[in-house]
């Protein structure tokens, strides 16, 4: 499931992902983000990941790879909120690779990872 989270602004995007998202609902996510990336200012983004499997098909992975090599870099903050211990380690090791500041919230912690990528 993808659902925008109510406390997004127009300079950061806060959505929730659960289950096993689907190529659909992770377009679903880039026609959301698309609006914001046009203004030409950095955006920032909350991924609420609390209960997210991974994956549920093929075309969602290749989204997934698409968008973090081509619009991900556009982002200024990228904050993960969630207890699966993928999202901590996915955190650590890309943080290096991309010059998008990221940083990793335990799950239920969204107004604090929002206070920090909208700061």
């Amino acid at each position: 499931m993808f659902e925008v989270l109510p406390q997004s602004t127009a300079s950061t995007l806060a959505v929730h992902f659960s289950g096993k998202v689907s190529g659909q609902e992770y377009q679903q996510f880039l026609d959301t983000l698309e609006p914001r990336l046009k203004t030409g200012d950095k955006v920032n983004v909350v991924f609420d990941l609390a209960g997210t499997e991974f994956y549920g098909d093929v075309d969602a992975v290749k989204k997934d790879l698409k968008f973090s090599f081509g619009e991900y870099e556009q982002l200024r903050r990228a904050a993960f909120v969630g207890d699966q211990k993928w999202i901590e380690l996915f955190t650590r090791l890309s943080g290096p690779l991309t010059r998008v500041e990221e940083k990793h919230f335990p799950a239920g912690q969204v107004a604090e990872a929002l206070a920090w990528a909208s700061g």
